[in-house]
């Protein structure tokens, strides 16, 4: 649904082994959307609409993520990027939401097979 960074994050790391390290994968960015999500809650309220609108909010906020390859195509699929890579400081200072954030056409639970 969105994309939180995840390459080349300067993480904590244990002690033993230097205390800070420079990692890469979804280890980096779950923690970095549940950051956010913290910021979303702490500025927003907790209540449930709060957190049921927060997929909404982070996906319509978005800023699309730029291809990496050299084939011409300005932008990454969706299924890379989902809605785009999450703006904490877009997200938590919009005024306007848009909604639905996204669009489902696979509708697997009214799914009739011929």
């Amino acid at each position: 649904a969105i994309a939180a960074p995840g390459g080349n994050i300067l993480s904590t790391f244990p002690v033993p082994l230097g205390s800070f390290a420079v990692l890469s994968g979804t280890s980096m960015a779950t923690p970095f959307m549940a950051g956010v999500s913290a910021l979303h809650f702490g500025l927003k309220g907790k209540s449930a609409e709060v957190g049921t609108t927060a997929r909404t909010l982070f996906e319509t906020t978005a800023q699309l993520v730029g291809s990496s390859h050299t084939d011409g195509d300005p932008l990454q699929t969706v299924a890379q990027q989902g809605a785009g890579l999450v703006d904490a400081f877009k997200a938590l200072t919009t005024d306007i939401i848009v909604s639905p954030g996204e669009l489902l056409t696979n509708d697997t639970a009214h799914f009739v097979g011929e």
